[in-house]
């Protein structure tokens, strides 16, 4: 008779890392796969269906389980992505996604009240007519994963069953399908679903941007151009807390000339958080337009809108480029400015300083402390450009959005121990994150 070690050691986790459900692989083979497996392709989007306020418990559950593996196609992909070591980010994500489950519908109808359905539409148009915001094809995406994902980790502390909440569940698989068919229009939501590929601005929008780029043949203005996005990317990122809210890519735009376009904002001076003092005198969002030959690099985008290419070191191939400059949030399309080689370099400065200050406030705060900042980022991030366009951010504010839920609170001391483990593997790997809200 084996014993619970022998039983313990004989499980080979590698098929669920190889695999979704040790099934289903990564990438637009995993995309087809899941075409097949699912019973209704709810996570496309039709103009008639997205205006649904009560679901099918088929279509909640083919949503289920196509998000359960497109989560794991993401987390995989996220291996490769850098964490400071300063920043407790796996356990602020995790208490953020449980508060965001207990806090976000509410909001979301509240939003939804305030300008309709079609105005959430409308909303997820910004994407393709500018550049250097917020509402964007990530937060398409996070606003109604990342919840419900807290909604799976609420089930496996106990704190939901499956069948509790409905309500708020399709309030937020729907936010998330309205904000993707606003963005595409009828068809695939996901950016998995559509090759990986994120061309969501307007071509004329492009065009305008595209004409303005320069040629990198000196070396020295190549460098510089690679270290400014360096320098600026490194601290968006510090800045959000170790996470990529402040940046995010579209593209990949082919260009006459067998050529391609990505183009890459960096969110510098958010002013939402305390701690926004290190980014004094940086502009709002800095978007480079980045130009490569197709013979030489390919490339593909994710759904946090990350860049992945081949080969992996695709800025050595950048043949020409253009950085502008959106001062604030708010600051129109109209007065986006062109920054010149000196402007350039004292942003690359100014980020280099920052970042050094950034380190040296994270080195001052408790554990404790920097989980509660990163929750702050974490939950803001994904509802707060939307609100604060239609002048609803202050009221949200007001009623509460940021204090922590009594399910976050009770769900920390497990998500910020050694027992994390126990909980989040199941949820993020083996495909629990998402239960149907059937029992079949």
């Amino acid at each position: 008779m084996a014993t619970a070690e022998q039983t313990t050691e004989a499980f080979d986790p590698t098929p669920f890392l190889q695999a979704f459900q040790a099934e289903v692989p990564q990438g637009v083979e995993g995309d087809r796969r899941m075409r097949e497996r699912v019973e209704v392709p709810f996570m496309d989007t039709t103009a008639a269906d997205v205006r649904s306020t009560e679901l099918a418990d088929v279509q909640i559950d083919s949503w289920l389980d196509y998000a359960a593996w497109n989560l794991w196609d993401f987390i995989l992909g996220r291996a490769s992505e850098g964490e400071s070591g300063l920043i407790p980010r796996q356990e602020y994500e995790t208490v953020s996604f449980v508060q965001q489950w207990n806090t976000y519908p509410r909001f979301i109808r509240m939003l939804t009240d305030e300008i309709g359905i079609d105005g959430v539409l409308e909303l997820a148009k910004t994407s393709s007519r500018e550049i250097g915001t917020k509402i964007n094809v990530t937060r398409n995406w996070a606003a109604s994963v990342c919840p419900i994902l807290g909604r799976g980790i609420g089930i496996e502390l106990g704190q939901d069953t499956p069948a509790d909440r409905r309500e708020d569940l399709e309030t937020l698989i729907q936010f998330g399908r309205r904000l993707q068919h606003g963005t595409w229009g009828d068809g695939p939501g996901f950016v998995s679903g559509r090759q990986y590929t994120v061309p969501v601005l307007a071509a004329d929008v492009l065009q305008t941007l595209v004409d303005q780029v320069r040629p990198l043949d000196d070396p020295q203005d190549l460098q510089a151009f690679r270290q400014f996005n360096a320098r600026t990317e490194l601290f968006g990122f510090m800045l959000h807390y170790d996470c990529r809210a402040g940046m995010a890519d579209t593209g990949p735009y082919p260009l006459p000339g067998n050529r391609f376009a990505i183009v890459r904002d960096h969110f510098l001076n958010e002013t939402a958080y305390p701690w926004a003092g290190v980014a004094e005198g940086l502009p709002y969002c800095v978007t480079e337009v980045l130009v490569f030959s197709a013979e030489q690099v390919s490339a593909t985008i994710t759904e946090i809108q990350t860049t992945f290419s081949e080969p992996s070191n695709y800025l050595d191939f950048l043949e020409s480029g253009v950085v502008f400059a959106r001062d604030t949030m708010t600051t129109p399309m109209s007065e986006l400015r062109v920054l010149d080689k000196a402007e350039m370099d004292s942003i690359t400065q100014r980020c280099q300083k920052g970042t050094m200050e950034m380190y040296r406030t994270l080195s001052k705060k408790s554990t404790e402390e920097k989980i509660r900042d990163g929750v702050l980022v974490y939950t803001r991030e994904f509802l707060l450009p939307h609100a604060s366009r239609v002048g609803l951010w202050d009221r949200f504010v007001a009623e509460g959005f940021d204090t922590l839920h009594p399910n976050a609170e009770a769900a920390w001391p497990t998500l910020t121990s050694s027992r994390a483990a126990e909980i989040l593997t199941p949820v993020l790997l083996f495909g629990k994150g998402f239960p149907h809200v059937t029992s079949s």
